[in-house]
């Protein structure tokens, strides 16, 4: 292995000056493994940049179609686009709606879990989100009442779902204070809650909530079977989605997203992007339920090829903000 090591070494340095990071990140694991076994610094060097890099050009969004339709009617509410999700003729176990000044959830108490949050992000003079609070609070409204203890030595972040940085800056403090209720908290693993669930947040509320005037928000926990619970009682999710809906000159456009809890690191957020039909499969939810049936059906089969393209908006709101 020691006379192995220049051998590596050289190759990774021939993947950086001719491939580059980007080959780099697309290599497969057959290739990556011995570097990474005898170089791990420099592996995840490489990687990391790779992935940025990748990460930027799907963020460009020059090339893919968008799931996009005729606009028929303004639809969106302070928080919510196209009607509360429904559960459709479910009898049992259904959501409670709490309805807070800076967003909405449908909280399954049996789940003690939001099955859905609903907010909206819209253009603000500044996107410095102050302080963050240092603790959750108990939501005296549920009949869970789950305690902000309840996630304690688990290996599980306390997710939120209305995130902390698009309220506090759109809402101020007290909206902020609204998301460390617990009825706005899921389990979700660190790799997940602190990288790509944070990036796409990010994205949602530094640019397009800004650049796109406003959009409209709908995010919550998927759920499969048999559901594993926290020891204090608290379902796991398998996975997290995320809506967004963006009303774009005379057009309705739709991105959906779905990140499994076991999904890797240095994961395209481009790569999550699914139809809003396998949500509703996936979470038992009907979305956009006061939405045509024309309409939804334009929106919900397929996904979308591409994120938001963001450049050219944030040039047209450099000049005219």
């Amino acid at each position: 292995m020691k006379h192995f090591r220049p051998v590596l070494l050289l190759a990774a340095g021939v993947a950086v000056y001719i491939g580059g990071p980007v080959g780099y990140y697309f290599l497969p694991w057959s290739v990556r493994r011995p570097i990474y076994k005898t170089a791990p610094k420099l592996d995840r060097a490489l990687r990391l940049r790779g992935f940025k890099t990748v990460e930027g050009w799907d963020g460009l969004g020059l090339w893919g179609r968008d799931c996009r339709t005729a606009l028929e009617g303004r639809s969106g509410g302070e928080h919510v686009y196209g009607g509360n999700p429904s559960q459709g003729l479910k009898l049992f176990d259904r959501v409670t709606v709490l309805k807070n000044e800076s967003y909405i959830v449908g909280y399954s108490d049996s789940m003690q879990n939001p099955l859905w949050v609903a907010y909206r992000v819209f253009d603000v003079p500044s996107l410095d989100s102050g302080k963050r609070p240092s603790s959750f609070r108990i939501d005296q409204r549920t009949e869970a009442k789950v305690p902000s203890t309840a996630f304690r030595g688990s290996g599980y972040d306390r997710g939120h779902m209305a995130p902390n940085h698009a309220i506090a800056t759109r809402y101020g403090v007290d909206g902020q204070r609204e998301t460390f209720l617990m009825s706005n908290v899921v389990p979700q693993t660190p790799r997940i809650n602190r990288y790509i669930w944070k990036d796409l947040e990010a994205r949602v509320s530094r640019r397009y909530g800004r650049y796109f005037s406003e959009v409209w928000v709908v995010t919550g926990p998927v759920f499969s079977e048999p559901v594993d619970r926290l020891d204090s009682g608290v379902a796991i999710p398998s996975g997290y989605y995320k809506i967004l809906v963006d009303e774009s000159g005379d057009a309705l456009r739709v991105l959906a997203f779905l990140v499994e809890s076991d999904c890797p690191p240095y994961t395209r957020i481009k790569s999550r992007l699914v139809s809003v039909d396998e949500l509703e499969e996936s979470t038992g939810l009907d979305f956009f339920p006061r939405l045509s049936e024309s309409v939804q059906a334009e929106i919900e089969v397929q996904p979308a090829g591409r994120l938001w393209p963001w450049l050219v908006p944030a040039i047209r709101y450099s000049v005219h903000p």
